[in-house]
């Protein structure tokens, strides 16, 4: 009993000694978030600004994966981004792509096929030679969403925010009033779809307990 009392005491003596000495605050680590808004000012979950400087990385394109991997790798891409100051990356996609994840029996198509579709088969394949060239870990049964996941779990990485953008619906190089995009209902924009694409882009991004996803 003297034992566990002596301890109490000693247990005391700590708390008063470590709340007399003056406190360092918390230094949050990055992402802070998550993130919200108040007015015009972005803030994290400190409280703090968040003041973007952003670039974009299109994703949106014919093939439907994130463009330049077939000049340099993904790490690559990223570092010069971070070494330019830049903290924030617009991400692009289209619904296009999350139409042929229905169409395929909710399975995302490869980058083999799809490098092929957009460009021919000369061409596609001299690319994904390329990229595939630049970063080993990717293979030709890769997904185009399992690239995305790549660029952006080397952002996050690398501490640099993402926005992730749906950019068209039609997958394209963009954007003008006359691409078929331009607003809902038009040729190539199919409100249920749109919606449709947005929740699912929204559900395997989305922020599970285990921390992995963007």
């Amino acid at each position: 009993m003297v034992r566990f009392l002596s301890s109490l005491v000693a247990i005391a003596a700590c708390l008063v000694a470590s709340n007399a000495l003056p406190q360092v605050p918390r230094q949050a680590s990055w992402p802070d978030a998550p993130l919200r808004t108040n007015g015009r000012w972005i803030l994290n979950a400190s409280g703090k600004n968040v003041t973007y400087a952003g670039a974009n990385w299109s994703g949106h394109g014919e093939a439907m994966v994130p463009e330049g991997l077939q000049h340099q790798s993904i790490q690559y891409i990223v570092s010069m981004i971070k070494s330019a100051g830049i903290n924030a990356v617009r991400l692009t996609y289209a619904i296009e792509m999350i139409d042929d994840i229905y169409a395929n029996g909710m399975k995302d198509v490869d980058i083999k096929t799809s490098f092929t579709k957009a460009l021919g088969q000369q061409n596609g394949a001299k690319i994904l030679g390329d990229v595939l060239k630049n970063n080993p870990q990717f293979t030709e049964a890769t997904t185009r969403l399992e690239v995305f996941d790549a660029v952006a779990a080397e952002l996050s990485k690398q501490e640099i925010y993402i926005h992730l953008d749906n950019h068209i619906s039609k997958a394209m190089w963009c954007c003008s009033e006359t691409d078929g995009n331009a607003w809902w209902g038009d040729k190539d924009f199919n409100v249920a779809n749109w919606v449709r694409g947005l929740k699912y882009m929204a559900e395997h991004v989305r922020l599970p307990v285990s921390g992995k996803k963007y």
